[in-house]
């Protein structure tokens, strides 16, 4: 969990305004722009919605399980009317004696669930009992969400000459590909390990995002979603200067195709547009303490593109 001066830091340095919490807060839409089609495109309908959990920060028995527990049935509860089809959990499961109890949460869920992991696991020492932890879920996941395939782990971290478990995900659904990148740092011991590393290294996770968005050109817009445990910003607490100009100039020409990184591990719920870079930054709450918060988007779209209105509710 970063330090209260972190934490200070942080939000000083991420400029975007906070959301309001829970039922009462309005859903925030996203303009699909000027078609491109030389036909007029269809009305957009809905598609599907998902939800995501960030930070549950199980650590063993009776230490948070119970409020990830209640998350999860929030989002069981109601799945048919809100039509929630996929649950993103976005770092900072578990780690200590919690990996057990985590799982058993998030198994009661009935839809697909991806589980991302956070920088604590990592200053944990535990990226390997995380990945043995949720490789059944990971393996179930190949057959059920398409395209689903998770870049192959442990690597050798030539910046800490040791190995590293990084987390790269792609897989699509309902026609939105989503890539899962691990920015997680492995300096351990550090209020440093709290901040994003782009890992450029071979068998890296800059490699590996490059090889991903070489081939998203062309995609409908805002087609594309990038899912992170440490979210994208440039500053105090986030990317260097170096690191952020290699990230804008990555992402800025597949802007088109590019909708938002949605992360946790800041512990409040915000959204913000990181201009450089074309896309929007949506990060969620952490569910382990003060208001028990998570994030339902719903997916709207047409031929030429996607849409996407969300939420956050408050669980009692």
């Amino acid at each position: 969990m970063p330090s209260l001066v972190l934490t200070i830091i942080l939000a000083c340095a991420n400029s975007g305004t906070p959301e309001g919490a829970g039922p009462s807060a309005v859903p925030h839409s996203v303009d699909t722009g000027d078609q491109d089609s030389g036909g007029a495109p269809s009305a957009e309908r809905h598609l599907f919605s998902f939800a995501i959990i960030a930070d549950p920060h199980v650590i063993g028995p009776g230490e948070h399980d119970a409020r990830l527990h209640a998350a999860v049935d929030w989002v069981e509860e109601n799945a048919a009317a809100r039509d929630i089809q996929l649950t993103l959990i976005l770092g900072d499961i578990c780690w200590g004696d919690g990996f057990t109890y985590a799982h058993d949460a998030l198994n009661k869920l009935s839809m697909p669930w991806v589980p991302v992991m956070g920088d604590n696991v990592v200053q944990a020492g535990q990226e390997d009992v995380f990945h043995a932890t949720f490789d059944g879920q990971v393996e179930g996941l190949q057959g059920s969400l398409t395209g689903f395939e998770i870049q192959p782990t442990p690597v050798w971290n030539p910046e800490r000459s040791m190995e590293s478990w990084l987390q790269n995900i792609r897989f699509d659904f309902g026609g939105i590909r989503f890539l899962s990148v691990d920015w997680n740092s492995r300096e351990l011991g550090s209020i440093w390990g709290e901040t994003p590393d782009l890992h450029d290294f071979e068998g890296g996770t800059w490699p590996w995002l490059l090889s991903e968005l070489a081939i998203i050109e062309g995609r409908p817009r805002d087609s594309v979603v990038l899912l992170s445990h440490m979210p994208l910003f440039e500053g105090i607490g986030g990317l260097t200067t170096l690191e952020a100009d290699q990230v804008v100039d990555a992402l800025a020409p597949r802007q088109v195709e590019l909708w938002a990184n949605l992360a946790g591990h800041l512990h409040w719920s915000n959204s913000t547009v990181w201009d450089r870079a074309g896309i929007e930054v949506h990060v969620t709450d952490a569910t382990w303490d003060d208001t028990n918060t998570i994030r339902v988007i719903d997916v709207s779209g047409n031929e030429a593109g996607f849409s996407y209105a969300h939420r956050l509710e408050e669980i009692n």
